[in-house]
């Protein structure tokens, strides 16, 4: 099993992003907001190496004025990610899906890492439950 979150995993297209927000998916898991946007994974050989999906994470600077806050919170949240990328990855496989999403953290107080594996991990359950009942 590959629980690495290489550069490729990361969300980077400014036309995706906007896309991603203009038309995307809501899923509120509190204090977690995932925004996502579901597509047809494609079989040529140019796509066959792209990931199955692709992530945005932030954490606001409005609630969490200081940079490491916002800096741990997003590392954390990437950190289990990376623990859940081989059941994500074998769901959107099996559904032959392409993921874009956004995690954003919600919450007013930073978390301990305990409360937010279990609040990111409800969150990605919603998320599967969400593209299951779209497929």
């Amino acid at each position: 099993m590959d629980f690495s979150l290489p550069k490729k995993y990361k969300l980077c297209s400014l036309k995706k992003i906007e896309e991603l927000f203009a038309t995307g998916n809501l899923i509120k898991a509190f204090p977690i907001r995932i925004l996502f946007l579901l597509e047809e994974s494609a079989l040529n050989e140019k796509e066959s190496e792209a990931p199955f999906f692709q992530v945005l994470f932030s954490a606001p600077k409005r609630k969490f004025k200081h940079a490491h806050d916002r800096n741990y919170i997003k590392r954390v949240m990437k950190e289990i990610l990376r623990h859940q990328k081989p059941e994500l990855e074998s769901f959107l496989s099996a559904h032959n899906k392409k993921l874009v999403f956004s995690i954003t953290f919600v919450g007013t107080e930073r978390p301990d890492y305990k409360f937010l594996e279990q609040k990111l991990g409800k969150a990605i359950q919603l998320l599967l439950l969400e593209i299951n009942s779209n497929a």
